[in-house]
């Protein structure tokens, strides 16, 4: 028994030599990486506006990396960051491909993450990172320069005048949701407080002024303004190729009453004033009890309230008048709120 058992050990060992006899003579194979090749992009100025968000901005397309040996697979990743940042805040898109395309608005987010200005165009540098393993050092394509202009969301532009005391810091605000250049707001007028500038910041640094015959200009130093006291759509298209030129127009704007209770019966209208300073629009009138009238703006059905007159909405009901008389009717058209009282 002894000797069966010395036998087993030294057949073992036998067969543990010739084990490591044949992972001596194994050959190992590894990858060796090479430079990712040369970068070029379809644009070096693209243009970014919210209306193309779905679109193509710019194209990148490079050279594959290099690999002998061990065929490890690549990937590749588009490093975008502002000019002389050393890619240290980079933002960046990955892609096992030798092209990526970058959308407009995903471009634009990647620039407003970097915190670049909205007002003036910057420069960003773009290259691709090549890896093949976390332990192999990665190596880096050549840098592309772009220069860019990210969007706002939405834009805006600013009406400072007389009719809240020239100060730019608290000046309505004119929107353009696409930031395209094309503005609107409503503003109220009181009488004596006609005119106004238009201005890019909260600041008096630059402002458009009355260049004549509806256009403005950053050239001009004469104020702009409406005809009459009122409440006015203000309509301003700035030119994106000279931002110091533009065009502008005003246009009254009217709540009213309508129905068969008030004067013109439903075939018609009886205006209501607008007070700049309350923000109320208001009307003293007759009416016919028994009867029924609603708001409406600017003559048209599409914007119409009705309702309890403490809530009102739009579309809402007819609002019913409960005797004959002279009424004072005031409106707050923000608040969607009124008041009916007969004198």
């Amino acid at each position: 028994m002894k000797k069966i058992f010395t036998t087993i050990l030294a057949i073992g060992g036998i067969a543990l030599l010739m084990l490591a006899s044949c992972k001596k003579d194994e050959t190992k194979v590894v990858a060796n990486v090479g430079k990712v090749g040369a970068l070029t992009s379809t644009t070096t100025t693209p243009e970014l506006s919210k209306p193309n968000a779905a679109n193509d901005a710019v194209t990148f397309s490079w050279a594959a990396t290099s690999v002998t040996g061990y065929k490890a697979p690549i990937t590749y990743t588009v490093q975008v960051d502002v000019k002389g940042n050393n890619f240290k805040n980079a933002r960046e898109v990955s892609t096992d491909k030798l092209t990526q395309t970058l959308k407009v608005g995903v471009l634009n987010d990647m620039l407003i993450a970097l915190k670049l200005s909205y007002n003036d165009p910057s420069q960003v540098e773009v290259r691709i990172k090549s890896s093949a393993a976390p332990n192999l050092a990665a190596t880096y394509s050549n840098v592309v320069t772009l220069t860019v202009l990210p969007y706002q969301g939405t834009g805006y532009i600013y009406a400072p005048g007389a009719y809240q005391g020239w100060e730019p810091k608290t000046a309505d605000s004119l929107i353009s949701p696409n930031n395209d250049g094309v503005y609107d707001a409503n503003i109220g007028f009181a009488a004596g407080k006609l005119e106004f500038k238009l201005t890019p910041k909260r600041t008096w640094d630059v402002s458009w002024g009355n260049a004549g015959g509806g256009n403005i200009s950053t050239a001009k130093g004469d104020n702009l303004s409406v005809p009459s006291p009122g409440y006015y759509a203000i309509h301003v298209v700035i030119d994106q190729n000279d931002k110091s030129k533009g065009t502008f127009t005003a246009t009254q704007q009217f709540w009213s009453i309508i129905g068969d209770a008030t004067p013109n019966g439903w075939g018609g209208d009886t205006d209501m004033a607008y007070d700049a300073d309350a923000k109320t629009w208001s009307v003293t009138s007759t009416l016919i009890g028994g009867k029924e009238m609603k708001f409406r703006f600017n003559h048209d059905w599409g914007v119409n309230l009705g309702g309890p007159l403490g809530a009102l909405t739009n579309g809402g009901d007819n609002i019913k008048i409960t005797s004959d008389g002279t009424y004072r009717i005031v409106l707050d058209a923000n608040a969607k709120t009124c008041t009916i009282t007969k004198l």
